[in-house]
Parts: C-alpha cells; sequence; structure tokens
C-alpha cells in the first residue's frame, strides 16, 4: 500500500532552540517516560537534555565526544569512539562501558533487546547485547559509509543510511543480517533515520540540507522534502511518538529543531504480512482483540514506531494494552505485524 496520498500538504509546526543551549549537536533522542530530549553534543563532550519548556540542563559528560544516542530501558546508550558506554536514565551515571574494537561509532538503534551500532570508518554494523556487556560483528563489511540506522518493526529489518554521494539507504534482516533490499535517494551524505506516525522513512541530507521521508518496501518510492527551514548539517534525528514530531540536531547553526508532524492524525493500518489474522481495539480502548490465529502461536510484541518495546505476552482473544496513546505496532511471531492507532 503506498500511503503517499496521505501526506498531501500536512500543516507542520516548527520549534527552534536558542543557538547558546547547544554546541555543534549530533543527536537527539526523545525520552517518551521523561518527556524530555537527550542531545549529544560534540563541541564539549556533553550530553544535555531539554524539557517540553526549552529548559536545557547538563546530563552527562562523554569523553570521546558522544555521537549516536538511543535508550534501551532504564538506560541511555551513547557512540563514543569505539566504545557504547551507557547513562542511567534516573541521575545521568555512567553505568556500561563496553569496547568493540570499532574505529568510529556513529549510529545506534535498538529492537528492544540488542543495540546495533554502526562503524563508520570500519564499515560495519555491530550487536551489542546489553545484559551480557558482549557484542558480535553482525554485517562484516558494509559496501560502503553507514551512518545512521534504525529498526523498522513492521517489515522486521534494520534500516542503515549512508553517507557520501550518492547515498542509499539498505535494509538487513534482523534474524540473518542479510540484504532484503536498498533504495536509491535524491540526496548525498545521509545522517540521520528514523520512522515517523505513519510508519515512512525519515533521513536527514547534508547535500543539499534537507529531511526528507519515503516509503519503505516498495519498488520506486517517491521522496517528499518536508521543507524544514534553518537547517545546516542536520544530524542523527528521532521521533517523538507523544508529539508527533521529527527530533533534529543542526549542528552547523548549534541548533536542535522540532518539527512537528500534524498529519500524523490520519495514520492509518500498515498493509499486513499476513491475511490469516486481525488485531484491533476493544470496545473500551484497553485491550488488544486478537482474531484468527493458530493456536501454535507462541509470542506477540507491542512496539512504538521506533521500534521500542512496550510489552509481551502469549497472545489469548484479548489482552491488556500497555499504557499510552499514539501508533503502536503488533507484531505475532511467524505471522508479521499490524499497526495500530491508539486514542
Amino acid at each position: 500500500m503506498n500511503l503517499r496520498h496521505l501526506l498531501l500538504a500536512p500543516w507542520l509546526g516548527l520549534s527552534v532552540s536558542a543557538p547558546a543551549q547547544y554546541n555543534s549537536p549530533e543527536s537527539v533522542e526523545h525520552d517518551p517516560v521523561g518527556d524530555r530530549y537527550f542531545v549529544s553534543n560534540l563541541g564539549d563532550g556533553t550530553i544535555k537534555q531539554r524539557d517540553q519548556a526549552g529548559v536545557v540542563t547538563p546530563f552527562a559528560s562523554v569523553s570521546p565526544d558522544p555521537y549516536g544516542l538511543e535508550i534501551l530501558g532504564d538506560t541511555l546508550y551513547a557512540c563514543s569512539g569505539g566504545r557504547v558506554k551507557g547513562y542511567r536514565l534516573t541521575d545521568g551515571t555512567q553505568v556500561f562501558d563496553l569496547n568493540t574494537g570499532g574505529g568510529f561509532l556513529n549510529g545506534i538503534t535498538t529492537d528492544g533487546h540488542y543495540l546495533y551500532v554502526t562503524d563508520f570508518s570500519g564499515q560495519k554494523v555491530f550487536r551489542v547485547e546489553p545484559s551480557t556487556a558482549s557484542f558480535i560483528t553482525w554485517v562484516a563489511s558494509t559496501g560502503g559509509t553507514p551512518n545512521g540506522i534504525v529498526y523498522e518493526p513492521v517489515n522486521d529489518v534494520l534500516l542503515v543510511a549512508y553517507w557520501g554521494p550518492g547515498a542509499i539507504v539498505r535494509g538487513y534482516d534482523r534474524s540473518t543480517a542479510s540484504i532484503t533490499g536498498s533504495v536509491s535517494t535524491d540526496v548525498g551524505s545521509i545522517d540521520g533515520i528514523t520512522i515517523e506516525c505513519h510508519g515512512l522513512v525519515v533521513i536527514s541530507s547534508w547535500s543539499p540540507n534537507r529531511i526528507s521521508r519515503f516509503e519503505w518496501g516498495i519498488l520506486s518510492p517517491l521522496f517528499e522534502d518536508l521543507m524544514v527551514p534553518n537547517l545546516n548539517q542536520p544530524a542523527d534525528i528521532d521521533f517523538d511518538t507523544v508529539h508527533d514530531r521529527i527530533c533534529i540536531p543542526s549542528g552547523g547553526n548549534d541548533q536542535v529543531i522540532l518539527f512537528d508532524l500534524a498529519d500524523c492524525a490520519t495514520a492509518v493500518h500498515g498493509t499486513p504480512v499476513s491475511e490469516g489474522f486481525s488485531v484491533s481495539l476493544t470496545a473500551d480502548g484497553r485491550s488488544l482483540w486478537f482474531q484468527g490465529l493458530p493456536t501454535d502461536v507462541t509470542t506477540y510484541r507491542v512496539l512504538d514506531t521506533t521500534g521500542r518495546l512496550l510489552g509481551v505476552g502469549r497472545p489469548q482473544a484479548s489482552v491488556a494494552l500497555p499504557a499510552g496513546t499514539g501508533v503502536i505496532i503488533v507484531q505475532v511471531d511467524g505471522l508479521g505485524a499490524r499497526r495500530l492507532v491508539v486514542p
């Protein structure tokens, strides 16, 4: 299903932070529980936090300078040189430090269990197991310079954005790390990548300075320029599923831009992988209603659009819905996924 007809002429809002608050911001990560934004800064080796009132305060100091940021559980993880470091969300205390031996770790994402980290200079992707402080080389050669990375839960793939002219986005199967597809974009030097409320892929590029979005999984996707103003070297972006906004570090002018997508109210179900089952909300909106599931199905998972795990269990006719509103992805092992809008 092509979602482009849903996205014509969206009404958009824009919030720009005061320039003096940041020093070469590189990555933004939204914390949906604390409803705040973490920002890594290359100019002074810090991670700062911004609340919804716009107040910016220190969170942690990181050396070497922090690049990509990702929340998993109660920890904020940061790429730092060849290491992945973790900081407790409650107070910024460092609680994790893993040396991957990589040359320049840049982008980071999670599937709700593992962390996946791009090595910009080594042209690799590492898979990190935080609970055991271990890692494997998940992709030994990316065949180009990998920068941003994001988990796309509907197709169960990791999408890697590439740096350089004629930049591509390449998909890797989460289970096997095999290439599932590759898309040539109309931009150069993609830095960041995320998934927005419709399940569309959003990329930030330096050539030109642009935020674009497109649909993954179709033969010839169209690329929409979201016309975000004030961009200067937009880096590692994130999508705030609470407020439906793209979070953009604009490193060249020391700004963080929060770009609202008001058309998120039109988000609909994605194309199902299997027609054999359905998932819907019960009348009271508090539970998920499964229909048409085989008796041997063992596991379902509920994720937000960034791939963050919200709940897991064994499917029954009706199961309690995790707290929260917005777009969720319901995966059923071996059958596929459904996208729902929780009012």
